[in-house]
C-alpha cells in the first residue's frame, strides 16, 4: 500500500469534514478530491492494488455521504461513478465497478435515502451459491452487483417502486443487462425484485439479458409509437416504454447458450407500464431513433 499514491489534499479535507461542521462550500472541493482518488483505482496494475485503493475510496465516500447535509449536494462529477436519482428526491444511487484481471468485475455503491434514520445503505456485490435469477426477490445484503444508469419511478398497488436499468460485465465472454425493481418492504427495508414483469413465459421479478461480450445491447427508456389494435383498426400510440434489442444466437446450433447471443439488428421488443405492471410488447417500430430517450 505504501507504493499507492493517495492525494494528500483528500486527507486534509477529510480531517476537516470530521473535525468541523460541513458546509456546502466544502463539497465542491471534496467532490474533486473524491474524483482524483477514484481515478487512482483504474491506474493500478494488479487486482490487489485496485481493490486496496477502492477500499480507501469506498470508506471515504461513505463518510461524506453519511453527513445529513450531503443530501443536498449532487456529487455528479466523480470520475468513474454513475449516479441515478428518483423524481421524488427520496432515492439516489451511486454505483461503480472494479475490473478484475480474469475478466470479471466487483461492484460497489451506495443508496442514499432522504429523510430516514438509516439514510445510507452500502452496496457490495456478493459471491453466493445462489445465482441471480428472474423469479425471486433479494435483500440488499445479497446484491448481485451492477452499474445502474437509469431509474424510472412508477406506482403499483398504491406503492412507489423504482425501476432500475443496469449493466454487468458478467464474465470474460458475456455481459448482462438488468431491468430490476427497487422498493421498500413492509418493514421499511429496501429489496430488489418484484413480480411486475408480464412476459410470454409468465410473470417475472426482474428481466436478465445476457449477451456476447463483444456485442452492444440497446436497453433504454424511450418515447416511441406502439401499434394498438382497436376492433378492426390499428393505430399508433405514442408512449414512454422500455426498449431493447431482440437477442438471437449467432448460429442456430448455439441456441440456449447465452454468451453467443447478439442483437438481431432489426427487431426490438419492450415493456410498457400499464395497470401497475411492466407488460411485454413485441416488435416495436423504432420511430424516434433515441431522440426522445431519457
Amino acid at each position: 500500500m505504501n507504493k499507492i499514491k493517495i492525494p494528500v489534499l483528500f486527507t486534509f479535507l477529510m480531517i476537516a469534514v470530521y473535525a468541523t461542521a460541513q458546509t456546502d462550500l466544502m463539497y465542491p472541493m471534496i467532490q474533486d478530491s473524491l474524483s482524483k482518488l477514484s481515478s487512482e483505482i483504474w491506474k493500478q496494475k494488479s487486482d490487489s492494488s485496485r481493490l486496496a485503493v477502492n477500499e480507501i475510496f469506498f470508506w471515504k465516500f461513505s463518510g461524506v455521504l453519511s453527513a445529513p447535509t450531503s443530501e443536498t449536494y449532487p456529487f455528479d462529477s466523480i470520475q468513474g461513478i454513475t449516479r441515478v436519482v428518483s423524481v421524488d428526491g427520496k432515492i439516489r444511487i451511486f454505483t461503480w465497478n472494479v475490473p478484475i484481471n480474469n475478466g470479471s468485475n466487483k461492484y460497489f455503491g451506495f443508496i442514499q435515502v432522504a429523510g430516514q434514520k438509516k439514510s445510507l445503505i452500502q452496496l457490495i456485490s456478493r459471491e453466493t451459491d445462489l445465482p441471480v435469477n428472474d423469479d425471486r426477490q433479494i435483500d440488499i445484503n445479497n446484491w448481485y452487483g451492477a452499474i445502474y444508469y437509469k431509474l424510472i419511478e412508477t406506482e403499483t398497488a398504491g406503492k412507489t417502486i423504482y425501476t432500475l436499468l443496469g449493466w454487468d460485465g458478467y464474465t470474460a465472454n458475456s455481459n448482462r443487462k438488468f431491468i430490476d425493481i427497487l422498493s421498500f418492504d413492509e418493514q421499511g427495508e429496501l429489496q430488489l425484485g418484484q413480480p411486475v414483469f408480464k412476459t410470454a413465459q409468465g410473470t417475472r421479478s426482474r428481466i436478465i439479458l445476457e449477451y456476447a461480450e463483444k456485442a452492444n445491447l440497446l436497453l433504454r427508456y424511450d418515447y416511441q409509437a406502439l401499434k394498438v389494435i382497436k376492433g378492426k383498426r390499428v393505430k399508433l400510440e405514442n408512449t414512454w416504454l422500455l426498449v431493447m434489442d431482440r437477442l438471437v444466437p449467432m448460429d442456430p446450433s448455439m441456441e440456449g447458450i447465452r454468451r453467443y447471443y447478439v442483437p438481431s439488428g432489426d427487431v426490438y421488443d419492450g415493456f410498457v407500464f400499464r395497470d401497475g405492471f411492466w407488460k411485454l410488447v413485441e416488435e416495436i417500430e423504432i420511430i424516434n431513433n433515441g431522440s426522445g430517450s431519457k
